[in-house]
């Protein structure tokens, strides 16, 4: 774990990049981790899950399992559990593609590691859903900034069969008068409008939370490892459980505890890029 404050790069997408999720509410940044990076996540992934089966216990405070399934797996509240995840959702690129979708410095809401394995019978349809939609918005320069962006992190190669995270392209706008049952039906009408990720391991989906998605169907046997993060506007407060812990705070530098914390919330330092502008290399 390194608490040297990394220079982050704003803008941190592409024109294209950020033109892609201002259509369809998702973009997919290849290899953002290298394979290094990747197979230290997995490993403390793994490592944490064999400790649960064989103890039943966690790996640490200020932290809960949502699932411990056989099929699906998944620990919460991640940065103080192991040096890789604090490196994620403190990651500098990943954090600048945050504050480019919120319009400002932004505060981790959420951060959890998921394994999902095969099912038995494999589903014939997804669970779309989506925790807000898109009432808290704003328009500057002419592009689209939301309240609550996430990053998701494969950490095995995706194909078709694989369960990438499948979405409704474009609902990410779709206010919430519209009945989530007609959103779904209209896609699964269209199966056009419905995307899955493929793509390498280390590659990140970032998409608006207010997007319609879901976990993907695994039709290839194989098991699907991943890494996530959220962030919101710095004014907001951790909501379920994921408050920051209160020791592993008093370690950090000032700006990774504001990042985990939210104690800026009085200053947030209002952001807009044009689309036209350049990748900022930092």
């Amino acid at each position: 774990m390194s608490d040297a404050t990394a220079s982050i790069p704003f803008p941190a997408l592409t024109p294209a990049q950020r033109l892609h999720i201002e259509i369809y509410g998702y973009v997919i940044i290849e290899n953002l981790l290298d394979p290094s990076e990747v197979g230290t996540i997995t490993d403390a992934l793994y490592g944490i899950e064999d400790d649960f089966r064989r103890t039943g216990e966690l790996p640490g405070p200020s932290c809960f399992n949502t699932s411990t399934t056989e099929e699906f797996f998944r620990i919460d509240n991640l940065p103080h559990l192991a040096p890789c995840f604090f490196d994620y959702v403190t990651h500098p690129r990943i954090v600048g593609m945050a504050q480019e979708i919120v319009g400002g410095n932004v505060r981790l809401q959420q951060s959890d590691a998921h394994i999902r394995r095969p099912l038995d019978e494999i589903p014939q349809t997804y669970g779309f859903h989506r925790t807000m939609g898109p009432t808290y918005h704003h328009i500057e320069k002419g592009l689209y900034h939301f309240t609550f962006i996430k990053a998701l992190t494969n950490l095995t190669d995706l194909g078709p069969d694989d369960g990438g995270t499948t979405v409704i392209a474009g609902t990410h706008k779709i206010p919430d008068e519209v009945p989530r049952e007609a959103i779904i039906a209209a896609a699964y009408d269209d199966p056009a409008m419905i995307h899955q990720v493929e793509a390498p391991a280390g590659s990140t989906l970032l998409f608006f939370e207010s997007l319609m998605h879901a976990a993907g169907i695994i039709r290839s046997g194989k098991e699907r490892p991943l890494i996530l993060s959220g962030y919101l506007p710095v004014m907001f407060q951790a909501w379920n459980h994921y408050d920051p812990d209160p020791d592993f705070l008093t370690t950090l530098s000032a700006e990774h505890r504001a990042l985990l914390s939210g104690e800026a919330k009085f200053n947030w330092q209002r952001r807009a890029r044009d689309l036209a502008a350049p990748t900022d290399p930092a």
